[in-house]
Order: structure tokens, then sequence, then C-alpha cells
């Protein structure tokens, strides 16, 4: 072995017990969404302080900088050996950013976001089961606060969101957003207003499906399309979600609701597209960036695209609707597939994002873009949230909420100090739509195969173009190498067109 390699390995070897630290800290908010007592919040906000600091100091250590420095010129990137192939060549360019980045951020700032988020979190829960905006808002406004404070460490060019939104999708900025979304919108409000003048026999959906029986179906689905078991868990919360400890060690929730499982369903589908792209991380790269996620972006590619583009189609359900008569046959009872189809595919403006359907979905997400965009530069009042929220719940999607709880409090991302998050969601339909677009070129009859109940060909098609290279490649080349085509709005807008009109 090269004295390069040897110098990887030794510096491999430090990312996974910065990943062993993180992974302990992502146990502990895991748990916090999940298991732990409501009395217990206290002590554990001091956990996740805690290992947050141990993190944030090992990861900008002089130990640290001096085994990366032996590998690559953290001042121009320049990487010091040709004895290392591409992929690892790929991984040392990540860890140089990542170190950048930490080391711009102050352990004390570090230890204070977390403070501020976890207890915000805390506050969020209380706020929105209680309809309370005031008892969240001292505490938005600190982590809104803490956040432009965090966009001036970091840097910008531009806008100071730009510096937060590349925290999750590296390469992307609010410039690009915009010119995006200014596509989108006039098309999905017009698109919305067509659509939801439709009335789909719906009713059947609300009736009371048992609980248990929906967790048998949710798990029945869970392996169709991959899931494994016992490399996963499932779980329930307020707020669905996926956390990858490592590719062997994947966790998730759902929530259910008597009468309304097929909320619950398309959940379990969308928190199990997450967990299958951590699942499909490479192992053997444990601890250096080609073992995780390229980007949220990509990330919510994953899970759309079980949720709407196979889960929401046709020859899904060809294939599983018997499955779920017979798991529910007096509420199903005299419903065709026609009629499930049309009804799981209703569109019509709503409140909750996570409830949305597939054309309304990106209106929630733009009206949050724009509103987190303001908090950050300064233009609005975090304490005018209600309002300016509402207003645009009312251009967006013509309706508006009747409490802060079903309207500016629905979401847990900002507690969480999620800022600069949410175009993500938004980004992950586009991926999801050009990979779609590719996907059919490549398998041209795959409706009959989805159909006939075989599956695992989405998924090596989604294992071969996105899941195996981890952050080898950013965002927009992964996209464009898996397609292509440069990143555009056409084939979401396309995909919407051919579906519903």
């Amino acid at each position: 072995m090269s004295r390069a390699l040897e110098d990887y390995e030794a510096l491999k070897l430090k990312g996974k017990n910065l990943q062993l630290l993180s992974s302990v800290s992502m146990l502990l908010e895991w748990d916090q969404e999940t298991h732990i007592p409501t009395e217990g919040i206290e002590f554990r906000t001091e956990q996740i302080e805690l290992i947050a600091s141990l993190i944030h100091k090992e990861s900008t250590s002089d130990e640290y900088k001096n085994a990366l420095e032996k590998l690559i010129d953290i001042e121009s990137g320049n990487i010091k050996s040709d004895a290392l192939d591409d992929r690892k060549k790929a991984s040392l360019k990540e860890l140089r950013k990542d170190f950048i980045k930490e080391t711009k951020l102050p352990n004390s700032f570090v230890k204070k976001l977390s403070k501020a988020t976890s207890k915000g979190v805390n506050a969020w829960q209380s706020a929105k089961h209680e309809n309370n905006f005031d008892a969240f808002l001292p505490h938005l406004k600190e982590i809104v606060s803490l956040h432009q404070e965090k966009a001036e460490y970091l840097g910008y060019e531009d806008h100071p969101y730009d510096a937060l939104l590349n925290l999750y999708e590296p390469g992307m900025t609010s410039k690009k957003l915009d010119v995006l979304f200014n596509e989108l919108k006039p098309f999905l409000k017009d698109l919305t207003k067509k659509l939801s003048k439709k009335k789909e026999k719906t009713a059947f959906l609300s009736a009371n499906y048992p609980l248990e029986e929906q967790q048998k179906f949710n798990r029945f689905i869970l392996e169709k399309i991959g899931v494994e078991l016992n490399r996963s868990r499932l779980d329930f919360s307020t707020h669905p979600f996926c956390t990858g400890f490592n590719p062997k060690d994947v966790r998730f929730t759902t929530f259910t609701n008597a009468t309304s499982f097929y909320n619950s369903i398309f959940a379990v589908l969308h928190e199990g597209g997450h967990a299958l792209y951590e699942l499909g991380l490479p192992y053997e790269d444990l601890g250096t960036p080609l073992a995780q996620a390229c980007s949220l972006g990509v990330h919510e590619s994953q899970s759309r695209w079980w949720e709407c583009f196979i889960g929401q189609s046709r020859p899904f359900w060809e294939f599983l609707f018997p499955h779920l008569k017979e798991a529910f046959p007096k509420q199903l009872e005299g419903i065709d597939l026609k009629t499930f189809y049309e009804a799981i595919n209703h569109v019509e403006p709503s409140l909750i994002r996570v409830y949305a359907d597939e054309v309304t979905y990106i209106l929630h997400i733009i009206l949050r873009y724009e509103i987190e965009k303001a908090f950050i530069e300064g233009s609005i009042d975090v304490s005018d949230l209600p309002r300016i929220w509402n207003e645009k719940m009312e251009d967006l999607l013509g309706i508006t909420p009747s409490s802060n709880a079903e309207g500016c409090l629905q979401d847990i991302h900002w507690a969480f100090g999620l800022i600069g998050y949410f175009p993500t969601y938004a980004l992950g339909n586009l991926y999801a739509g050009q990979l779609y677009q590719t996907f059919k070129l490549k398998h041209k009859n795959f409706e009959e195969i989805i159909a006939s109940g075989d599956l695992s060909f989405i998924l090596e098609f989604l294992r071969d173009r996105i899941h195996r290279f981890g952050r080898e490649f950013s965002a927009l080349e992964l996209i464009e190498n898996a397609t292509g085509s440069s990143l555009s709005s056409k084939p979401y807008i396309d995909y919407l067109t051919s579906k519903y009109l």
C-alpha cells in the first residue's frame, strides 16, 4: 500500500469516529421524536448540545486538519498524490469543503444553536398542540437570528440565504431557485384551478381502517419496494422522518390515523424511499463522503419517486389493489381500481403540506421558501409570520388556515433550525421528474412489469444511477450524469401534464 493510501485510510478512520459521534446524536434525536418521556427533554437537550460540541471540536482539530493536509492542500484544493483513484480524490475535495465550513463556525456558536433548536423543538410541539404561536415565537426569533448570524459566518456572494441553502443543496442558489419557481408557479396555480373543479368519490378513504392492519399492510409495501427490515426499523412520530445511522441501521417513522389510512401508506412510501437511499450507500466507504447522501434534494427525489411517481401510478395499484381489498374488505366493498386510483390522485388545495397532492405540493414549498428567504434578509418580522403565511396561502392555493396549528405551526423544520432546507423538497420533485423521464426511456414496458408485482428493476435503476455514488458528484452533476440533461423544470411539468390533462 502506498503512503497516500495509508494516509487516506488513517483519515477515513478519523471520519468514521466522527460518524460514530454523529450517529449517537442522531440516535438521541430519533429517541426524542419517538420514545422519550416529556420530562426527559431538558436533560436530552444537554446531551445533544454536548455531542454537537464534541463533533465540532474533533472535526476542526489540528490533528484532523493535519491528517487532511497530508492528502490535499486546504487553501488551494490541490490533491497531493496521483496514487488515489478519482473517487478518493472526490472524497477528499468534499472533506476539504466540510472542514472549511466547520472551521467558519465557532464552537460556542455551534453549542448555542444546538441548545436553541433542541428547546425550540419541544416548544414547537407544545405550541402546535395548543395552537399557541406566541409560545413558539421567542424560540423562532432566536433561531432565525442565529441563522442570520450563521450565514455571516459561512459567507456568501449574492444573498445571505445562499449560505444556508448550500448546507443542504451545495451549488444551488436563490437566483437559480427563483428561475425554476417562476416557471413552476403559474403552471401549478393554473393546473390546480383546472383539476380542483373535478369531483372524485373519496369518502371511502375516510372509513375506519384498524391501525394494526394498516401497519401489516405498510410492512408488506416496504418489503415489495425492497426495504430490508433486518437493516431498518419503522416507528411512529408526530412528523414522519428518516434517519440513517449507517447503511446497516436506518430508522424511519410514520403516523397512523384510523380514518386516513392512505396518508399512512404514502408516508411509508415516502420515508421508505429515503430509507432505500440510505441502505444503498456503500458501507465499505463508511467514514467518508462516499457513504453519505449527495444532497437533501437528491434524497427527496428518492422519497417522492416512491411516493408519487411509482406509488400513485396506476400500474403500482393494479398489482397492489387486490392485496389492499383483501386486507380491508369491508372498507373497500364495491370500490374498483378506477375509483381508488382517481381518489388517491384527487387534486384539491389543502392546508397541510404533508397531505398535499403532487400538483399543489410545490406551491406549499414556494410559500415556505419565500418566507424563510425574507426572514434571513430581514425584510419581514418573525412576529408577522401568521399574517404573511395566510396571505401567501390565499395567493398560491386560494385557501386560508383557520388556525396557526394548521398554518404556520404545521412544520417542525424551523424549530429544528433547518432554514434553507425547504427548497430541497421542490428540487426533489424536479430531480425525480428528470429521472422518471430517463427511466421510461430505458424500460419501455415498465408499466407491465410493475403491474406484475416485480419492483426490483426499479430499485436496481436507482442503485445504479444514484445510490452508489454517495457524494462523489454534486447534485447537479449527478442528475446530469444519470439523465444526460442539465436540471430543468420541463420533465416535471411534462409528467404532470401527461398524467392529469
